[in-house]
């Protein structure tokens, strides 16, 4: 089951529509739209299209404007970068081992929890300024522990020491933090998703209960008043 709510439907259908596209059938949709249709927390514009083989971007630029009325902004080697009815979408090569097994549902090709999660790491080492990478591993260690996350990222990127992947979640310098981020339920704190990262590097082995980012607010707001927590 996906959360298709948290994409507006339009955006919904063109995911769809390009699945269904023969020209389109070694792409899946990655990043965080894949992230929060499976797991629900934000809402998501963006469509983040990955294949791990080389494509001639020229061609597929002119399929989607032919077939889409895209408008195309730039294309590089192995990447076409654009807007179909003022949606975002990004066609990249991703040419990196794709651990697990495409998930297939409604429709909709995605990657695994697992793969996400190591390129959300890379994503947060490389540019450590989104506040919205941060918000999905926090996330995702309601789902998974850092212990697998890093190992996919290993597994993902050999060539980068997963310590690196490690330092980034504790350093938050470079946020973002006016970011929007349009969350779905309850809204975290800066300060409890920091808490978290830090905890789960201390705790690798640790899948986070979703409520205790919501224990930590009642917690903070006791002690302002003077109570102890649960009081």
């Amino acid at each position: 089951m996906l959360y298709t709510e948290t994409v507006e439907a339009r955006t919904l259908d063109l995911i769809q529509r390009l699945m269904r596209d023969e020209k389109l059938v070694e792409f899946n949709l990655v990043g965080g739209t894949a992230l929060s249709l499976k797991l629900g927390h934000r809402k998501s514009i963006d469509i983040d299209l990955f294949t791990g083989r080389d494509f001639d971007s020229g061609k597929l630029s002119n399929h989607l404007t032919d077939y889409y009325n895209a408008q195309i902004h730039r294309t590089i080697k192995n990447g076409v970068f654009g807007f179909v009815d003022d949606i975002k979408v990004d066609l990249i090569a991703h040419q990196y081992p794709i651990l697990n097994a495409i998930e297939i549902s409604e429709g909709i090709r995605l990657y695994s929890l697992e793969d996400i999660g190591a390129m959300k790491l890379n994503a947060i080492h490389q540019n450590g300024t989104r506040l919205k990478d941060f918000v999905d591993v926090f996330k995702l260690l309601e789902q998974i522990p850092l212990k697998v996350l890093t190992d996919a990222f290993e597994q993902k990127y050999p060539s980068v020491n997963r310590q690196m992947a490690v330092n980034g979640l504790l350093y938050h310098k470079d946020i973002n933090l006016r970011e929007k981020i349009d969350f779905l339920g309850k809204e975290p704190t800066w300060k409890s998703i920091a808490a978290r990262l830090l905890r789960a590097v201390q705790n690798p082995n640790t899948v986070f209960n979703h409520t205790e980012h919501d224990q930590s607010i009642r917690q903070t707001s006791a002690r302002r008043r003077g109570k102890r927590p649960g009081m």
